[in-house]
């Protein structure tokens, strides 16, 4: 009971400290820079409405428009429904009937889910490691160069913290643990369809608990196949959202050919293939422009979480391990054609085993300090280009 009133204390306040310093920049930002398209700042007296949905930004919008009238404009079938239907019915509780209801149900949702995951994430790394590296990867987590996603209307936290979930329940390992697993994990395929690699964590357990040479004796075939028959939950959040897309729309694969011919542009490849062409990019711009500068940081922060998982492999459990490169490989295997990265940083920010990684090696002070200074100065840019209406990630 200790140890929970602790990881409710941890996360409180590095979810409140990284909550007042989004918010302190937002409104440094507002007043300071003009957003795109305007030539001067925004006056909040007399713009309030405009301030209020500084963070009303790119999928952000796709999400409220799907909350508030379904899937009327096609190429929002992109887009999962779990997230949309959560804020539709947080923005009917707020009034309903008028976008900013959505939106604002869209900011609040995103920060619960996120203080949520914080508390989940110390009690999952206090128990792996230690309540020093617990409470520095809270710290890592919530400040990471793109930890604004975690508090804009975007479905980051809540995937986040069906994924911490799902990793606590299979550590209990009851029988019952095992279904509440699955559930978690077809919501989060649900969510997003990257929830489909929790069925790789979810095996390992599972060939851990039950068919380790100190284990395969000791349970009852009912038993193991109770613990297993749950992993078929895991893919029917995609299979549920292309029943609803067949009948809905007459395309079970509409998601699908709308990333691929839509803005997006985005089409199944080998994993490698969007780091050669964003490599082959940063080259070819050499040097100046925003085009260069999103290739540079978009490659940048993909080979960062790759490399980190590399050389810190054997230091995180192997379950932990193959769900981050899972999610990396998958990932990237649909690069955008004009930026091949493009969203990578936004994807992998959510590999909170390589923020435990990070936080082994923050125990150097010189490296702690590095990471704190880099990471607080990029969110805090990303912070003001966001709300400025630039693309970030």
């Amino acid at each position: 009971m200790k140890a929970v009133r602790v990881a409710w204390k941890e996360a409180g306040w590095v979810f409140g400290l990284s909550r007042l310093v989004i918010l302190l920049v937002s409104y440094f930002g507002i007043v300071v820079f003009p957003p795109k398209g305007r030539s001067m700042p925004l006056d909040c007296s007399t713009s309030f409405d405009l301030c209020l949905r500084v963070w009303y930004h790119w999928d952000a919008v796709a999400y409220v428009n799907i909350a508030h009238h379904g899937y009327t404009y096609i190429p929002d079938t992109a887009f999962f429904p779990f997230w949309p239907l959560l804020e539709h019915f947080g923005g009917l509780l707020l009034g309903g009937f008028f976008p900013n209801s959505y939106y604002i149900a869209g900011l609040l949702l995103a920060n619960i889910c996120f203080y949520f995951a914080l508390v989940l994430l110390y009690h999952l790394l206090a128990e792996d490691f230690d309540a020093g590296i617990a409470r520095r990867a809270l710290f890592y987590f919530a400040f990471s160069p793109y930890a604004l996603f975690f508090f804009a209307g975007y479905t980051e936290s809540l995937f986040v913290l069906l994924c911490l979930a799902l990793f606590l329940a299979l550590r209990r390992g009851q029988a019952i643990d095992w279904w509440l697993a699955g559930l978690l994990g077809f919501l989060a395929t649900f969510t997003r369809s990257t929830g489909i690699i929790l069925a790789i964590p979810f095996l390992v357990i599972y060939v851990q608990r039950f068919w380790s040479p100190a284990e395969r004796g000791l349970h009852s075939w009912r038993q193991k196949i109770n613990a297993l028959a749950p992993i078929l939950l895991i893919p029917c959040g995609v299979i549920a959202y292309m029943i609803y897309l067949y009948f809905a729309k007459g395309n079970a694969l509409m998601f699908i050919s709308q990333e691929a011919n839509f803005h997006w542009h985005r089409q199944l490849s080998f994993p490698w293939v969007g780091i050669v062409s964003s490599i082959g990019s940063v080259f070819v711009t050499s040097g100046v422009g925003s085009s260069y500068l999103q290739n540079l940081l978009d490659l940048g922060f993909t080979l960062i979480p790759l490399a980190a998982l590399a050389l810190g492999w054997r230091r995180i459990p192997l379950h932990y391990a193959l769900f981050a490169l899972g999610i990396v490989l998958f990932t990237l295997s649909f690069p955008q054609s004009a930026e091949p990265l493009t969203s990578l940083p936004r994807y992998t920010m959510i590999l909170f085993p390589v923020t435990a990684i990070f936080a082994l090696w923050g125990k150097r002070e010189h490296f702690h300090w590095v990471v704190v200074v880099f990471s607080l100065s990029l969110l805090a840019l990303n912070i003001v280009l966001f709300i400025g209406h630039y693309w970030v990630a």
